[in-house]
């Protein structure tokens, strides 16, 4: 038997008794606790819940994620025991900086944030994105955010993150992720900016939010990091040097394909693959865009020039179908464009035509005139008037013309589109109806002479009935003949005026003192106003009021005024006569006011009483008296107004300019 079998069989031997087995089990129960007691422990704090990277199980309750495994790989090569402690980012950060924990593992903070502690990169850069409601269509980047509601979970300082302004932001707190993106989920909120999108895009899948998308390229984008406290520089250099052996080992990208699936390690060539794909990718989409717009751009080419022929035709259809003579004009006055309406009146062939201007279509009396207006529709861009064509032929024929200005006919070069109406027609109806209106004005004219005569003359006629049926006395014989004598001259000087309107001259004004002559006008009408014992009330001003005037016509408005007064007014009646003066200097007006108690005017009839023939009184008068009255007023410059109610008497203001006379 060999030694190596002796020895064999000695220790089967051994082993067979029972007390051998217990004296090896006290020896490993006192060998170990003082193999754990050497043993360091690492206490590593984590996000509690940042799915793939970090999370806690409901059931079983344990922590899981890449940062947990990572973790566990950096205890196990520097020969220490691992605690996990799950809190929210912001106790992550206290706890490390009050000694509570030696190590975060899976802090995602920009480096301006790095304040009291340091960061050893794990080669995985982590996006912050904006997701948004599917129904909000306005946000994609931070200045969108103003007028819109983000959800933020408890604790997180959101607006310390956004640039510039961040008025007009409301924010709703949810006390975790996934309830922030329910309310955006809901709708109850617009907006949700995540901390790191893969984390985001995780829950959305987990808890089956169908109403969220996310927008716009990536808020930034800063490095999956562990985070150890500054003061702890031995520690910092043994979890740089487990990283770098755990990523030579390979077993980093063992729980890197575990948990993310494919290698988002940060590195130099990446961003160069990146960019340079991405230029490849742009160069072939711009080369297919070029190609696809080129075949484009010639269909449009084909399909605008055959628009262009057709619109060419149907404008030229147009111009060729107006019943208007039509002449495109340059600054110059040459005719470069013409229609056959207008070659058929002209008589001009088209190769004619173009040879001359549009002074030489006109008479030689108004050619002055037709160079004038073509100078004026090129400085205002319109002009009308009226000329007379000779044709080629000789015939002349009267015509209108617009004319305004148009581009794009003759490269920038204005030109004028002129169209011309034959008038000749018109002129010969013209003609007709001025020789009816003379006709009717010779009719008005024997009615107005009537009418203006009839109140003279019945003045006369009251004042010789006066004089024969009663015994008057030498004074009031006198009296009675003067004014007899008076109106015969108004009479005269009436149908003088009434002749006048045919040929119109201005009024002979000379210094009118209102009140005298109104006095004197109530002389006139002194047997009228006895006959229906009418009171006449006077309210004149303590200034004498004088201004310049046609004493003559002004006595004749006065006495129509008061005579329709008289005639409309009661027995009994009464009848005031107001006169006033407004302003002063060249504002100065002089207000003469005749009112009456009597029968008053229809309202329907009130805007017509200064109109020539028109009369509420059948049986008398032929509707001139407020005609002539007004415009003799208007000859003055003045205005003459009526007001009245049925029933309830008139009012007629007379408004003159009244400038003082010295």
């Amino acid at each position: 038997m060999t030694a190596s079998e002796e020895s064999q069989r000695v220790f089967e031997s051994l082993f067979r008794h029972r007390w051998v087995w217990v004296l090896l089990s006290l020896a490993l129960l006192l060998v170990a606790p003082a193999a754990a007691v050497a043993k360091k422990t690492l206490k590593v704090g984590i996000p509690e819940y940042s799915p793939p990277f970090s999370f806690v199980d409901r059931e079983p309750k344990v922590v899981r994620g890449f940062c947990v495994d990572l973790a566990k790989l950096l205890a196990g090569t520097m020969g220490a025991r691992v605690e996990f402690y799950a809190m929210s980012d912001s106790r992550l950060i206290t706890a490390l900086k009050q000694g509570k924990i030696d190590l975060i593992s899976g802090i995602m903070l920009n480096q301006e944030a790095n304040t009291g502690f340091n960061l050893i990169e794990t080669g995985i850069k982590v996006d912050r994105k904006f997701f948004v409601n599917d129904l909000c269509l306005t946000v994609t980047c931070y200045k969108d955010l103003p007028g819109h509601t983000i959800a933020v979970e408890r604790g997180r300082k959101i607006l310390d993150v956004l640039p510039g302004a961040n008025n007009n932001i409301r924010l709703i707190e949810a006390r975790s992720q996934q309830e922030a993106l329910g309310m955006v989920n809901s709708g109850k909120a617009h907006v949700y900016i995540s901390n790191c999108s893969l984390t985001t895009l995780y829950i959305i899948q987990k808890e089956r939010f169908e109403n969220i998308k996310d927008v716009g390229m990536p808020i930034e984008t800063v490095p999956l990091a562990l985070a150890v406290k500054e003061n702890n520089p031995e520690l910092l250099t043994e979890i740089s040097l487990a990283l770098g052996k755990v990523m030579e080992n390979k077993s980093y990208d063992v729980i890197h394909q575990k948990w993310l699936g494919r290698d988002t390690r940060y590195s130099a060539w990446n961003d160069y693959v990146k960019y340079i794909l991405g230029a490849m990718g742009l160069s072939g989409f711009v080369l297919f865009v070029l190609i696809f717009w080129n075949f484009v751009l010639k269909r449009k080419i084909q399909k605008v020039t055959g628009d262009l022929k057709r619109s060419e035709q149907k404008y030229r259809d147009l111009i060729e179908s107006s019943p208007d003579m039509i002449h495109l004009i340059s600054p110059k006055g040459s005719v470069k464009l013409v229609n056959r309406i207008a070659l058929q009146h002209l008589g001009y062939t088209e190769s004619e035509i173009y040879r001359l201007r549009l002074e030489d279509l006109i008479v030689r009396d108004q050619q002055g005139d037709a160079a004038l207006f073509i100078k004026s529709v090129f400085e205002n861009g319109f002009s009308n008037g009226e000329f007379v064509f000779r044709a080629k032929g000789g015939m002349k024929f009267h015509v209108e013309m617009v004319a305004t200005t148009v581009r794009g006919f003759d490269g920038d070069e204005p030109m004028a589109c002129c169209f011309s109406r034959d008038l000749t027609e018109r002129k010969r109806l013209e003609e007709d109806l001025i020789q009816s209106d003379r006709l009717a004005i010779m009719g008005q004219m024997a009615a107005g002479i009537a009418h203006e005569i009839n109140n003279p003359l019945g003045i006369i006629l009251s004042n010789a009935d006066y004089m024969l049926s009663n015994d008057l006395d030498t004074e009031s014989l006198r009296e009675s003949l003067r004014s007899i004598e008076r109106n015969a001259i108004r009479a005269g000087r009436i149908i003088e005026d009434l002749l006048s309107f045919t040929r119109p001259k201005p009024p002979e004004k000379a210094p009118v003192n209102l009140v005298d002559l109104i006095e004197e006008s109530m002389l006139f009408l002194k047997q009228k106003v006895k006959e229906k014992r009418i009171t006449l009330r006077k309210e004149y001003p303590e200034e004498k009021v004088i201004f310049w005037g046609d004493e003559n016509l002004i006595q004749q408005v006065l006495i129509n005024l008061v005579l329709n007064s008289v005639q409309a007014s009661r027995e009994e009646g009464m009848i005031t006569i107001r006169v006033d003066v407004k302003g002063k200097g060249d504002d100065r007006k002089v207000v003469l006011q005749i009112e009456d108690n009597g029968s008053g005017i229809a309202e329907e009839d009130l805007g017509r009483i200064f109109d020539p023939f028109f009369t509420s009184r059948k049986e008398k008068g032929f509707g001139l008296g407020l005609f002539t009255s007004r415009i003799i007023v208007e000859k003055h410059h003045g205005t003459l107004k009526a007001e009245s109610m049925l029933g309830k008497g008139t009012r007629m203001t007379v408004e003159l300019p009244g400038k003082a006379v010295t």
